[in-house]
């Protein structure tokens, strides 16, 4: 083994032990300021006036209607979608970490193929 390849291998080595350092790693979030009293405040005249004006727009609308609603269901989704898409069941779509090892996984396999064929090139070269 060259001094190349020993240093590649020994920098490959630092960078794989460093994603899995990654994956491992936790840490303390320190998140938003607590609210304000103001802020609490507002957010409550915000939520209340919301639900007034729904009130209202739910007494404006009962105005105007002339039937009972009691037992009247209302399908919410519509029954004519296509879809564009179909459900995939692939566990690892949204597992990074397990996708990076995949990649480190296929990247390790090629140089090390490389490897071997540029020794057997060199070695080919001596023998002849």
């Amino acid at each position: 083994m060259s001094a190349t390849e020993l240093q590649f291998l020994k920098e490959f080595r630092k960078l794989e032990d460093l994603e899995r350092e990654k994956g491992i790693k936790f840490f303390e979030c320190i998140g938003d300021p607590p609210a304000t009293e103001g802020f609490i405040d507002h957010v409550k005249v915000l939520r209340n006036n919301f639900i007034e004006n729904k009130k209202d727009k739910m007494r404006d609308e009962d105005l105007k209607r002339f039937s009972t609603e009691i037992n009247s269901d209302k399908v919410v989704v519509p029954t004519d979608i296509e879809l564009s898409t179909f459900p995939k069941w692939d566990v690892y779509e949204n597992d990074h970490f397990a996708m990076r090892k995949r990649l480190v996984n296929i990247f390790l396999k090629v140089v090390n193929k490389w490897i071997t064929r540029t020794r057997a090139g060199k070695r080919l070269t001596k023998i002849k």
